[in-house]
């Protein structure tokens, strides 16, 4: 037993020279790539400078209504973060990820999304837009725009924590706003009360009979389904009356999107081209979507959606647009990686092969 033990810690040397070699490769890994512009780098840039155009028209007008900006909570002045609380506020919201969502580069990530799906000029797409992220939603507006898209976008005017979530200048409000007062140009569809069973019952009486005021005044057909199934129809018919869309974009965690069992925390953010992709069953209009082959873009949990994009989390300063890493793309050298690789790979296989003779012989004079 001795000599097996002892010829094994003979070996061990090569397997920390094995990951030794990963691990310096890796720290070496940069000095063997190249960085270049992204695909549709142009139409990238004008989507974030869009979205940066429509953020600020929102922040003027707040200030022409007199709503004053809070410093604390929006520390980039951005104009997009809502309050803490009001008889609109649905669920809890994290300030970080509200902040993040400003980032006016996220337009260039929902253009490079909806690139993705195959997305071409004059194309139809739909929208589901929840108040609990405003600039998301112009993000996805912009960048719509800016490809020529025809988006046919429904809204649900409740909001998490920290949103559109001020019954004085709801997401609504915000909308005409970027429609009379910058190049967006894209309107509503139908708008909903959002909250519990999407009619708002989790808001206080009379904030949600004012709700139901505005969007009666708005003029935009108003979606107010108790019933889940039929709020569903209702919506697909909206999105299917000219033909099926390119793809779903879904912002938010609104209960038509996720369906009224849907697990969001399961549902990968992003691209989800099939149920597969999504990791969970979920129901409501991304499941519906999905099951008529039609790739959904997700964007909930703002950690993971910066990650994707490559940008920054909670940035302060606010970046300008442009800055981000959606704007770049790094190359990395396949040879020097295969090269690394077979390194590790033959250390491996000289540990393998060194003990098993050795395990053999010390087996057969025990």
């Amino acid at each position: 037993m001795a000599k097996l033990t002892k010829g094994f810690e003979k070996r061990d040397g090569l397997l920390i020279a094995a990951a030794a070699t990963l691990y310096a490769g890796y720290l070496c890994l940069g000095h063997f790539s190249s960085q270049s512009d992204a695909l549709w780098q142009e139409k990238k840039l004008a989507a974030s400078r869009l979205a940066q155009q429509g953020m600020a028209a929102v922040k003027v007008e707040k200030r022409a209504r007199g709503i004053p900006l809070d410093r604390v909570s929006d520390v980039n002045e951005t104009g997009m973060i809502g309050i803490r609380y009001s008889g609109m506020t649905t669920t809890l919201g994290v300030l970080q990820a509200k902040r993040t969502s400003a980032h006016p580069d996220f337009a260039a990530f929902a253009l490079d999304l909806l690139k993705q799906c195959g997305a071409q000029d004059g194309d139809r797409i739909a929208v589901n837009l929840s108040g609990s992220f405003p600039s998301l939603g112009i993000s996805v507006l912009s960048a719509a725009q800016v490809m020529h898209l025809r988006a046919v976008v429904i809204a649900s005017l409740g909001a998490s924590m920290w949103g559109a979530n001020d019954p004085a200048f709801t997401w609504l409000d915000m909308a005409q706003v970027i429609n009379e007062k910058t190049d967006i140009r894209t309107k509503m569809a139908a708008v909903s009360l959002g909250g519990a069973g999407d009619v708002g019952n989790d808001m206080d009486q009379e904030i949600r009979e004012q709700l139901r005021a505005q969007i009666t005044a708005s003029g935009i057909p108003f979606i107010e389904e108790a019933d889940f199934g039929r709020n569903i129809a209702q919506r697909m018919a909206l999105y299917l009356a000219d033909g099926t869309p390119v793809c779903f974009v879904n912002v938010g965690g609104n209960l038509s999107s996720g369906g009224a069992k849907g697990d969001y925390g399961a549902l990968r953010p992003g691209l989800i081209s099939d149920h597969a992709e999504a990791r969970t069953r979920t129901g409501g209009l991304i499941g519906a979507f999905l099951e008529r082959k039609v790739p959904v873009i997700h964007l909930l949990d703002m950690k993971a959606l910066a990650l994707l994009a490559g940008l920054p989390y909670d940035p302060v300063p606010l970046p300008e647009p442009g800055s981000g890493g959606i704007f770049r793309s790094r190359d990395y050298n396949r040879t020097y990686i295969a090269a690394l690789l077979a390194v590790a790979a033959s250390l491996l296989a000289a540990y393998v092969w060194l003990g098993r003779p050795r395990k053999e012989a010390s087996l057969t004079q025990m």
